[in-house]
């Protein structure tokens, strides 16, 4: 496990002098919401940086940021400070080479796009319905947070791992407390109650392994499945939550685009694509260098800290011309790197676009108008959505 290297009073403050521009981005640009522009105007001057609210460096174009992401490029996932690993413990996404094979592998199949669709795009469908004909669309406006995004959700994260998950405010729980954990703050509460969470979420998926339906044949222990589970959960949780709320609040700031989809069901999928790469549910990736490495003319030397923000390297002008606009037609959406690059390339990203597509189309069938009445713009460091989306359905 590397060790990250501590950088010396004076290779600080000549990073600081380097890199003047980075080096006044403070936390609160990476997480606060209408910040994006901070991220932005570091792309144009400083690609690469050293970021001393983060103790380590910042890459904010989309290219150097795919380098960094790729085997090739030396880089690994495996290192003490790893806060991710921190907080949902050691499994596919926090280990390299061989033992991320190992761990991977027995749940490639479920998750081919073909394999998705046949296994859960129907029961998907009718748990979409099933909650949209609970929602109350008369009176005051309907929050679709709790009302649909969580238990949507949740719901069909059980359904793919195959385990009865009714309690969905506890679920959802738990998936809060280990994204508040992945934050570079310094601050160890928030990983003890990552650790709780991780304990109590872990005694429910042993006890119900026999059903579940995405692990293959494997020489993994129960344990090691428990823990390949929790991070599938993760990204059937967390990011599915984001990408519907994302993708119906850009429609409908939209008109002109929500129209469009409504009129060409086909045009859903592209839209789906844009919302998540102008606001990415994972916003940003890290990565420790073991040996030396440049990126876009900067030097990095071993055992140092990358993080990737991936909005600034969605939004880059040289890969997404008029990056800043939302176009539902973009021919380009899916070189963002929300879903990452490389080995560790997100395992759920063909259910994840068809859970968000199903569950839009249905709302959209159901509901002949959504007019916006007031959200929590998207924020959060590592994980980025809106929150309290109301909304009066016609």
């Amino acid at each position: 496990m590397l060790d990250q290297v501590e950088i010396s009073e004076e290779q600080d403050a000549q990073r600081r002098r380097d890199f003047p521009v980075g080096a006044a981005v403070t936390l609160a640009d990476l997480e606060d919401a209408g910040r994006e522009h901070v991220l932005d105007e570091l792309r144009q001057v400083e690609p690469v940086t050293w970021l001393p609210a983060l103790g380590g460096w910042l890459v904010t174009a989309r290219e150097p940021a795919r380098q960094i992401l790729l085997p090739k490029s030396g880089a690994t996932v495996e290192a003490e400070q790893n806060m991710v690993r921190a907080s949902l413990g050691r499994m596919m996404l926090t280990v390299d080479g061989e033992e991320h094979e190992r761990y991977r592998q027995p749940f490639e199949v479920p998750f081919r796009a073909r394999e998705a669709e046949r296994l859960f795009g129907e029961s998907i469908r009718t748990y979409a319905r099933e909650l949209i004909s609970r929602i109350d669309t008369l009176g005051d406006g309907v929050e679709l947070t709790e009302s649909f995004a969580a238990p949507f959700a949740v719901g069909v994260a059980a359904q793919v791992i195959g385990l009865p998950l009714d309690d969905i405010e506890r679920i959802d729980g738990f998936y809060a407390t280990f994204a508040a954990a992945m934050e570079y703050t310094g601050d160890p509460e928030p990983v003890r109650r990552a650790d709780d969470a991780r304990a109590e979420l872990t005694d429910l998926l042993l006890q119900g392994l026999s059903r579940s339906k995405v692990v293959g044949d494997s020489d993994l222990t129960p344990e090691e499945v428990a823990a390949q589970l929790r991070v599938v959960m993760f990204g059937a949780i967390e990011t599915i939550q984001a990408s519907v709320l994302t993708t119906l609040m850009l429609l409908v700031q939209h008109p002109e685009s929500m129209a469009q989809v409504r009129a060409d069901r086909s045009l859903l999928a592209g839209a789906v694509d844009e919302a998540i790469r102008w606001m990415p549910p994972v916003a940003f990736m890290e990565r420790w260098t073991r040996e030396p490495v440049t990126l876009a003319g900067v030097d990095i030397g071993a055992r140092e800290f990358v993080g990737v923000s991936v909005i600034a390297a969605n939004r880059d002008p040289e890969v997404f011309a008029d990056p800043l606009t939302f176009d539902i037609q973009r021919s380009n959406a899916r070189h963002g790197l929300s879903f990452s690059s490389g080995e560790h390339h997100c395992l759920g990203v063909h259910l994840a676009r068809m859970q968000t597509v199903i569950a839009l189309e249905e709302m959209f069938d159901a509901w002949p108008t959504i007019d916006l009445e007031s959200l929590t713009a998207p924020s959060g460091f590592a994980f980025r959505r809106p929150r309290d989306v109301v909304v009066r359905l016609g």
